[in-house]
């Protein structure tokens, strides 16, 4: 009695992939303190040392694991799932100064029509330094029923149809201290003498995508070698979720604490959300090898494009009205446009990489 052929599949996979970089705004300067304006965007002194051209090289490794049955021998019907993740690895970049060079937080001061710099060190004045962090997390799940188009010898071409679903989650965050020590020529002049400012900005982003998709998977066969390849599409709805918030904390007696930094304030703060049109594209193809009739070795190629997500540095307005700035001398005062604000401002998004797995059929 001939042996019934394996219906039940399952493959684990390692992968490391790359991601479309980031865009941010100038976050960071360093300037000369003989400028009228130190640290400010086209001072001649001033350098951009975060965002910009902020760039993101970084592999993230991760895994996928699939599994499937055929639901007859001559493997023309089947179901499948999978679920893969990307790990979260973060740009992060840190500056510190005892004064000079002056480091800064760069702004367009919506009062003056000029750019301006929200001060973190100054020479005779303060030292600190400011830490920026842009982590990010991928993962994605999704569930198909198959159906043989072409089933030959050595070649096998296979249509599906199922359901896809996607997350991507993102953070800017931006930390800055500096401590006042005063030089004797300010001492009187200036408040806070012996005190430190703490300021942080915090901008989260979450993406998830849900939809139908369909798509083609092909295989091709040759003695113990096979070369497969798929391409699916879903057309869908993304729900993008941004969380923005911000403090300030000086250490005086009685201490101050207040929401708000300089880019978080409460002209911008709060968690905004909205739906959006999405597409998602994925193409893959790898090259294998049968160890035994029920072990399989494969790796290849995976690229993923999504139409139409939120990041956080894009969700950034660098228009600051001082007067909503708890570390402003201006703060609290009336007048000016409500700045920064929030507006949902999406980008297209893509990851690729390589992968290599195990395959196991029973």
């Amino acid at each position: 009695m001939a042996k019934s052929p394996p219906r039940f599949w399952a493959r684990g996979e390692f992968m490391i992939w790359w991601i479309k970089s980031s865009n941010f705004p100038p976050l960071v300067t360093s300037g000369d303190f003989s400028d009228s304006v130190p640290g400010g965007l086209g001072s001649q002194g001033t350098s951009v040392l975060f965002g910009n051209e902020t760039r993101d090289f970084f592999d993230r490794k991760g895994g996928r694991f699939s599994a499937g049955w055929w639901l007859d021998d001559d493997h023309r019907w089947g179901v499948d799932a999978s679920y893969f993740f990307i790990n979260g690895r973060a740009i992060s970049a840190s500056f510190e100064s005892p004064g000079s060079p002056v480091l800064a937080n760069p702004f367009f001061n919506v009062h003056t029509g000029v750019p301006d710099a929200s001060l973190v060190t100054f020479p005779g004045i303060m030292s600190g330094q400011i830490g920026v962090e842009a982590p990010s997390f991928l993962q994605g799940a999704e569930a198909n029923f198959t159906a043989a188009i072409l089933h030959r010898e050595h070649l096998r071409i296979d249509g599906l149809v199922g359901f896809r679903y996607l997350n991507l989650r993102e953070g800017l965050y931006i930390d800055e201290t500096s401590v006042v020590d005063l030089a004797p020529q300010y001492v009187g002049l200036i408040p806070l003498n012996g005190n430190t400012i703490v300021v942080s900005d915090q901008f989260d982003t979450n993406n998830h995508f849900f939809g139908p998709q369909l798509g083609l998977r092909a295989e091709w066969q040759h003695k113990r070698w096979f070369l497969g390849g798929s391409a699916k599409v879903a057309l869908g709805v993304t729900r993008q979720v941004v969380t923005i918030g911000g403090s300030t904390f000086i250490d005086t007696q009685p201490a101050f604490a207040s929401p708000g930094g300089l880019f978080a304030v409460s002209s911008n703060s709060g968690r905004f959300s909205r739906s959006a049109f999405g597409v998602v594209p994925e193409a893959g193809v790898n090259l294998g090898f049968h160890l035994t009739d029920n072990i399989r070795l494969f790796a290849g190629y995976t690229f993923l494009y999504w139409n139409s997500v939120a990041r956080p540095g894009d969700q950034v307005d660098t228009n600051v009205n001082l007067n909503f700035v708890p570390s402003s001398t201006t703060f609290g005062a009336a007048g000016g446009e409500d700045r920064p604000a929030f507006s949902f401002r999406p980008s297209a998004f893509f990851a690729h990489g390589v992968n290599m797995g195990l395959e196991l059929r029973y």
